[in-house]
């Protein structure tokens, strides 16, 4: 929609002194019974109030995006590309906020990523100051927002979303006589549209332990789990000065988990003697341990968007239990603003890589749809017009990565959505998206392989192997090459329109021929020795043989841990299980090495990290990718081959050795499907339940029947 479609007659406006968060205000008469609906923005966060309330329980909305066109050329990499733009705008109604007579509309508005400007590692991001535009629609008349609309330079002193708030309450306007007239702006150019994604909202709070009374009046504490949210605290004693800062981890090994920062993911409030509660306004924190001076923390609140949890695991085997629930705790302190980052706290970016990687996974164990839904809005934004090129996060703001690895989100993340909900209308939205992607990647190829991206920038592969990085770019990029090309034709195919994608296939046949020429070694059936996955990635595009199949399987069968970085785990436990190997497959994920997921839970780790050894953030979801398989083949609900939907589903487990009971559900766009398992010596007896109107059949062990309701097979394991 255009500014005057979405908002009529209002305008924009901001604080012409420039203030870090101002505070506006409109009055205004009502009968306190008329409804009343406003629609409003406020870039780049912003919370409503009316007559002293807040309306909603939203939090950090609207939804980060491509909000507006911005300089490009100076990001840590220069670039050019031609982008797309919109802002969202959210709707609320206000007639239960009114009352007879006199009403006071105010709206706080901080920086978010809208005026993101202290943290500079990818370079100048930052698209405008604060400001603000709005719509009430009140019983027959219509407010909105001009020049009438007052505004305060506020109490929020400073926000960043990296460095954390000051907020100094004696600040507070004691009247409407300290406001001024606010400045009527340009309204940005962009395309404005209702939120679809999720807000974020307090999920749940935990009570805090403290640890230790240090020096100087400084309180350590302990939430307990690595989290996302902030300490809420109250004080009524007027002038009193509240500093907390957060961390993942104490001291310890320099560069490990993120540590305190002098002046980062630190919030300061200076109370004036009211009761009220005490927390930050326009950011998060990602930590488990806050340090405190000035007062006691009434709880800790869990902040992330509203996405529930609607499967579950559980097992006789603890690692992989932990590796269930660890994965989706550290996916939801990964999504905020309707953006699934790699980091809650160090970078809070939307990377394309870490997000096609979870992508599956994600989809299948929350109620995320109108979330990645907003996602792909941002991934198509993030195309250039021009070259097809796909930024390395979405909505972009910087950031490294690669081809395929990153920008092929444009193909991965619609497809893995189209087989979550059955959605074909975005297969045909994206199609043309991903041919253009591919001629693109045809621009960076020489010689049949995808060897360089844009200038001056990254051009990953894989990323955080246990050693350093050793598969060439060009081999990962060009075998997820065909891979996404592969997944193209597939989609062409199902929109009944297999012209479209044609000319791929004689691609493909170059790329193949490329990768075996450059990368195979016929004597040992390996690409590149098989180092750190590569023949996985290999076979998933089509390539190798019975040889590159046996000495894969008998590598890690005898390896017993992964060698792996963030794209090829997930790729090597997918394929395993494809290839008769979920024995390997299960050994990997719950093996005992020190490079592995039971290491992370033996150092006491409740979310996932970014690298195996715990170095850097300890909050990065993407190793956990592969647990889409603890559902999908251990437990074997898996979708009939070429449907989506889960329009037909078939349950067939795969029985290991070192479990020997297990159990778990999904709730689909179709309903919800149990299954759980208990072996006796060589039988076991599965039960699984299916909601009603849902096409659900058991093959497994030779027996094969549909499933209505709750039904119990027994099967013979030899």
């Amino acid at each position: 929609m255009t500014h005057e479609t979405m908002f009529g007659a209002a305008r924009w406006i901001d604080d012409p002194a420039g203030s870090d968060a101002p505070l506006f205000m409109r009055k205004f008469h009502a009968a306190g019974t008329e409804p009343a609906q406003i629609t409003i923005c406020g870039l780049g966060f912003f919370e409503l109030y009316l007559n002293g309330k807040k309306v909603s329980e939203d939090r950090l909305v609207p939804n980060a995006s491509n909000y507006e066109a911005r300089d490009l050329s100076k990001l840590g990499y220069p670039l050019f590309d031609s982008l797309g733009f919109r802002i969202y705008v959210m709707q609320y109604d206000l007639t239960p906020y009114l009352a007879p007579g006199e009403n006071a509309l105010c709206v706080l508005v901080g920086n978010g990523y809208y005026n993101q400007k202290e943290r500079t590692a990818e370079g100048p991001v930052a698209y405008g100051t604060p400001k603000l535009c709005y719509r009430l629609e009140l019983g027959g008349e219509t407010l909105v927002s001009d020049a009438q609309t007052t505004v305060h330079p506020g109490f929020v002193t400073f926000n960043n979303l990296y460095d954390g708030e000051r907020q100094d309450y004696r600040l507070l306007p004691a009247d409407a006589a300290a406001f001024r007239p606010s400045r009527e702006i340009p309204a940005p150019e962009s395309d404005f549209q209702l939120q679809i994604g999720p807000p974020d909202r307090v999920i749940r709070s935990l009570t805090p332990q403290l640890l230790v009374e240090e020096a100087d009046g400084w309180k350590l504490y302990d939430a307990g789990e690595n989290t996302v949210g902030y300490a809420v605290f109250c004080c009524d004693t007027p002038g009193t000065e509240i500093t907390v800062a957060y961390a993942e981890v104490l001291g310890g090994r320099e560069h490990y988990g993120i540590p305190f920062r002098e002046n980062y993911q630190t919030d300061v409030f200076i109370t004036d003697g009211k009761a009220r509660e005490y927390r930050p306004f326009f950011t998060w924190h990602g930590f488990r341990y806050f340090r405190v001076r000035g007062a006691e923390p009434v709880r800790v609140d869990v902040l992330h968007a509203d996405c529930p949890v609607t499967a579950a695991f559980t097992s006789d085997n603890e690692t992989l239990n932990w590796l269930f629930d660890t994965f989706i705790h550290t996916q939801l302190c990964n999504m905020h603003a309707g953006v699934p980052s790699d980091c809650p706290h160090r970078e809070r970016l939307g990377y394309t890589g870490d997000g096609q990687l979870c992508a599956a996974a994600v989809l299948q164990l929350l109620d995320c749809r109108s979330f990645y839904r907003k996602w792909l809005e941002d991934i198509a934004d993030c195309q250039c017009r021009v070259s097809g090129h796909v930024q390395h996060t979405a909505p972009l703001m910087g950031g490294g990565g690669g081809p395929c690895g990153w920008g092929g989100a444009i193909v991965e993340v619609p497809y893995q959505y189209y087989k979550a909900y059955g959605d074909s209308a975005v297969l045909e939205e994206f199609l043309p998206r991903m041919l253009r992607y591919f001629d693109y990647l045809e621009t960076r190829s020489e010689n049949g392989l995808v060897c360089r991206e844009e200038p001056d920038g990254w051009c990953l592969g894989d990323w955080c192997p246990p050693e350093p990085v050793i598969l060439p770019e060009p081999f990962v990029n060009t075998c997820l090459y065909i891979r996404q090309m592969q997944q193209a034709q597939e989609i062409a195919a199902l929109l009944g329109e297999p012209t479209r994608t044609a000319h791929l296939q004689a691609r493909i046949d170059r790329c193949r021929r490329a990768v075996e020429v450059a990368y195979f070694s016929p004597a040992s059936g390996l690409f590149l020795g098989d180092a750190q996955g590569a023949s996985c990635l290999a076979m998933l595009a089509g390539l190798g043989n019975e040889k590159t199949k046996k000495r894969v399987i008998e590598k890690y069968a005898a390896l017993g841990h992964f060698d792996t970085g963030i794209i090829a785990t997930p790729a090597l436990i997918d394929w395993l299980f494809a290839n008769g190997a979920g024995q390997v497959a299960f050994d990997l994920l719950t093996s005992q090495h020190t490079v592995s997921f039971a290491e992370m839970r033996r150092q006491g780790a409740t979310t996932i990290w970014e690298n195996w050894s715990g170095r850097s953030s300890q909050n990065h979801p993407m190793f956990g990718a592969c647990v889409k398989s603890v559902l999908t083949e251990l437990l074997g609900m898996r979708q009939a081959p070429g449907t989506a939907g889960y329009e037909d589903v078939v349950i067939s487990p795969v029985f290991v050795d070192g479990l020997d009971h297990a159990a778990g559900h999904m709730t689909t766009c179709r309903g919800r499907i149990a299954v759980a398992f208990e072996k006796h010596g060589k039988t076991a007896a599965v039960t699984v339940t299916a909601d009603p109107g849902m096409r659900v059949r058991f093959d497994c062990s030779g027996v094969c029947a549909p499933v209505e309701g709750t039904q119990t097979f027994t099967l013979n394991l030899d």
